[in-house]
């Protein structure tokens, strides 16, 4: 099993979004209330585009301020720097570079369109993960800020830090948006596919396609599940791990004291096809912490036990989120609905849970007995209870492609509740990656491990030599049998003639 069953110190984090840096006194209020209320940790978000609105002139003071005042509390920090950029479209379309950091051609643009994506909440927009003068916008001010902080707090402090994309908060592509269909990306595909085939013609061949060149294929919508879509999935996967890895090279350098943490919407749902994390646990190949974030009403004993069984042996921590009061008002859960994911998350092993969307227009008093419960049932308990694998347990296979495909894991979920006695007892999932790792027949490494095609006529003339074969096989048999039938009457006869003298 993971780290968290026996040794990861338990968190629950009380999340700040500070998207615009929260008034001083609204936020002094939030972390006195968090403490009083059994929080151990604040997640403190960073947006870059507050942090440098001019190339190279980074304002980290007004952090500074809030993570000293979380200190005085004796709580620490989980760092979040979102990596989105604040842009928008004039009037007539015309695309305007009106970010000094970055262009808006580095921005992803919609399917079908011309134009970046904005994010309609917060007024910003995501960086191509396919840029290069994107990636290194972004990995230069990564660098800075990790630097900073590291240098000013270190990790007794600052207890883990990592990167964000989405307006989500997450560090994956944006499920309430579209996919990333800039020039940027298209450039990225056709090279995959290159890398893939040796020609046009070969890919056609597993697509059923007519295109000329590798240029020519177009992105596919993302409700394309053929082997096009496939592709397109593998491409998106390598191109955010890719960035993923790149960031967790440049924290570890810049401060390696401090765990680098990655944040995914729920990885198993239909939503994981847009959010590319399916394929999670190769994402989360050097992160330290890999945190989810379950809708109230999922089965969060499932969640974890999946989380767990993909990353067994990677020794890494993970954790899930309790969403926002908002879904008790609207009748999607209840205070003890939010009781129990608290509480089932931590007894399957989870070793930090954020708490988010807790901040807006409603004051966290209301509902922080919820919180209170958790933290005594867990966080202040030496060996809270957690469940542990049994051996002997059936395990549930599980294959990233029908996912992809269905983008339904109901039947897995059925099987998980029957074998592990609807969430009494850990149950493992055999999670098979043919989806990321998929090779069609006629790409370069496909041909490698191909079957040669035999033909009706290659198969009759087997049958033939076969056929041939066989008879003369039985007339040796019978020359053999006789053969072997004539020397047991003769040994029988020479035993015989010896015993009788």
């Amino acid at each position: 099993m993971v780290e968290s069953v026996t040794t990861a110190k338990r968190r629950l984090a009380f999340v700040i979004w500070n998207f615009e840096i929260t008034e001083r006194g609204v936020f002094e209020q939030l972390v006195d209330r968090a403490h009083r209320q059994g929080f151990s940790t604040i997640r403190l978000h960073l947006s870059w585009f507050n942090a440098e609105k001019t190339p190279g002139v980074y304002d980290f003071a007004p952090y500074d301020e809030q993570i000293d005042y979380i200190a005085s509390k004796g709580m620490d920090v989980i760092l979040t720097v979102d990596l989105q950029r604040s842009v928008h479209i004039s009037e007539n379309g015309v695309k305007t570079a009106l970010d000094a950091v970055i262009d808006t051609d580095e921005f992803q643009y919609a399917y079908g369109a011309d134009t970046h994506v904005p994010d309609t909440l917060y007024g910003t927009a995501m960086v191509s993960y396919a840029s290069p003068r994107g990636i290194e916008c972004m990995t230069r001010f990564y660098g800075a800020a990790i630097n900073h902080f590291a240098k000013r707090f270190g990790h007794k402090v600052i207890a883990y830090a990592y990167p964000t994309f989405t307006p989500y908060c997450e560090t994956e592509y944006w499920c309430a948006g579209a996919y990333d269909y800039s020039v940027h990306m298209k450039r990225a595909f056709e090279a995959y596919l290159s890398s893939l085939y040796e020609t046009a013609a070969d890919l056609n061949l597993d697509l059923g396609t007519e295109y000329h060149t590798f240029a020519e294929v177009p992105m596919p919508a993302d409700t394309d599940r053929s082997p096009l879509g496939v592709l397109f999935y593998q491409c998106r996967h390598k191109v955010l791990k890719a960035l993923i890895d790149r960031l967790a090279d440049v924290q570890k350098n810049e401060a390696p004291e401090i765990p680098f943490a990655l944040q995914f919407g729920c990885v198993w749902d239909a939503a994981s096809i847009r959010r590319c994390t399916l394929g999670f646990a190769d994402l989360s190949e050097k992160a330290d912490l890999v945190v989810v974030d379950d809708a109230p009403g999922f089965d969060h004993a499932f969640s974890m036990d999946y989380v767990a069984s993909a990353l067994d042996g990677s020794k890494k921590t993970f954790g899930n989120e309790i969403d926002g009061y908002y879904m008790i008002d609207n009748g999607t859960t209840t205070a003890e609905g939010y009781i129990e994911q608290g509480l089932t998350s931590y007894r399957h092993n989870a070793s930090v849970q954020y708490v988010a969307n807790w901040m807006v227009d409603e004051p966290l008093s209301n509902y922080g007995y919820i919180f209170s419960t958790v933290s005594q049932e867990y966080l202040e308990v030496e060996q809270p209870e957690c469940v542990c694998e049994d051996a002997e347990t059936e395990q549930i296979p599980v294959s990233l492609l029908r996912l992809f495909e269905t983008g339904d894991a109901r039947d897995y979920q059925d099987d998980y509740r029957r074998i592990s006695d609807d969430g009494e007892h850990f149950c493992r999932l055999n999670i098979h990656d043919d989806l990321t790792a998929k090779v069609y027949p006629n790409s370069v490494a496909g041909r490698d491990i191909q079957i040669d095609v035999i033909t009706p006529a290659d198969v009759q003339k087997e049958e033939e030599k076969k056929s041939v074969k066989d008879t003369a096989m039985a007339v040796a048999a019978l020359g053999a049998a006789a053969a072997i039938l004539a020397l047991g009457v003769a040994v029988k006869v020479f035993f015989s003639d010896r015993d009788d003298k």
